[in-house]
């Protein structure tokens, strides 16, 4: 009779798998915890309790029934807890995640959707929870008993778990699409209408919408509220300006939409951490400063990266390379949100800035020109012309004339 051999756990594909690659335990979180982050992938199932978790600097809000996705690159702690937290983990190292984005399709298709939507948390509605924690808590009877092939029945939870997210995760996309394409044609608008008083009761109107709504979906989606995303837009008009000398301070916040220097020199110091005077001498000797960027939404991290790199070089594959994806990814991500391509954002913004300066400076059309991250005075003139109508001095005289 042959002698037994002893189950080493799976191997396919060249990866194999063993006990350290597996860790499904219960928690209890009784108290905030200390910043993590792990060289793994993690599920946390909420069975009881409620508090607040903070991931890369965004809070959510835990309570029964929410499911968490944790990544390598997510920094984490819990930053309140209201009532005691039970929860079950299912950790796992990378070398799963490889081994099951060989065996299914569904694992790919979810990576290739939080490209567009990075949510790490998530609620169960009522009829789910039963099934979600039916798989955790199998999870964790295989992980403690530890039987032949319990990885493999590992793997078989994980695929539900993954399965479960993904189809969630879309149906909460889709659900709230007519938000999301509210909310970017507000951020749009506001580029158009910054140095007017606007205020968001009659935004909402005019977008026959409510107040609540667009600030939700403005905060979902750049991680800001509609005043904060107004003052960014004037913020980074006035960085555009103070390209140029001989604007005053005092111009360019009244230019911009500011009625008082004071509150424009404290929020513009609050988003660059300098001062617009100490920013000018920044831009004089050409030293390079640090950008802020949206912490919440890639589409919008995107569209902020256009918006503070307009006066440079960019393009579809400097932003891919950016971001560590593909040019056509990218260029898929700005289509959906924004319904043009990347270059036409690009383009979209380079034009608003140009008007910007335009009106509100003595300088030459080619030093514009430069100044939006045009290499060609003819190319300037030609997109002026096709997006505004007029060249851009027939623009400038025109309007000068309306003012007389």
């Amino acid at each position: 009779m042959k002698n037994k051999l002893p189950y080493t756990g799976i191997n396919y594909y060249g990866f194999e798998l063993t006990k350290a690659d597996f860790i499904v335990r219960n928690e209890r979180y009784k108290t905030e915890t200390t910043k993590t982050s792990r060289m793994s992938v993690q599920f946390f199932f909420i069975k009881s309790g409620s508090g607040k978790i903070q991931i890369n600097n965004q809070e959510y809000v835990l309570r029964k029934g929410s499911v968490l996705w944790l990544f390598s690159y997510h920094v984490y702690h819990f930053v309140e807890i209201y009532e005691e937290i039970q929860a079950i983990t299912f950790e796992l190292s990378l070398n799963v995640l490889m081994l099951s984005s060989l065996t299914t399709r569904s694992v790919e298709q979810h990576m290739n959707f939080f490209e567009y939507w990075d949510t790490p948390v998530l609620e169960c509605e009522e009829a789910d929870f039963s099934y979600v924690l039916t798989i955790f808590n199998h999870a964790l009877k295989e992980y403690e008993q530890q039987e032949r092939l319990y990885d493999v029945s590992l793997l078989a939870d994980l695929y539900q778990v993954i399965v479960w997210f993904e189809r969630t995760a879309r149906h909460h996309w889709n659900r709230e699409k007519p938000i999301r394409e509210i909310s970017s044609k507000i951020l749009l608008y506001l580029h158009f209408h910054y140095r007017e008083e606007l205020l968001l009761n009659e935004i909402a109107a005019k977008f026959k919408s409510t107040p609540q709504t667009i600030n939700r979906g403005l905060k979902k989606l750049t991680g800001k509220t509609f005043g904060e995303n107004l003052i960014e837009v004037r913020i980074n008009n006035a960085l555009a300006m103070l390209k140029f000398e001989e604007l005053d301070i005092a111009f360019i916040a009244d230019f911009i939409g500011y009625r008082s220097v004071p509150s424009f020199n404290k929020q513009f110091k609050a988003m660059t951490g300098y001062s617009p005077t100490e920013m000018k001498q920044i831009r004089s000797s050409d030293k390079k400063i640090n950008s802020f960027r949206f912490q919440n939404s890639l589409p919008f991290e995107i569209y902020t990266y256009i918006n503070q790199h307009y006066s440079e070089p960019i393009s579809l594959q400097t932003a891919a390379k950016y971001f560590y994806s593909s040019p056509t990814k990218i260029d898929q991500i700005v289509l959906d949100e924004f319904s043009m391509t990347f270059n036409a954002l690009v383009e979209y913004n380079r034009m608003l800035f140009a008007r910007s300066l335009l009106l509100s400076s003595s300088k030459k059309i080619s030093d514009i020109a430069e100044a939006c991250g045009y290499r060609s005075i003819r190319t300037f003139n030609r997109n002026f012309l096709t997006f505004w109508g007029n060249t851009p001095r027939k623009y400038k005289e025109l309007l000068t004339m309306k003012k007389k």
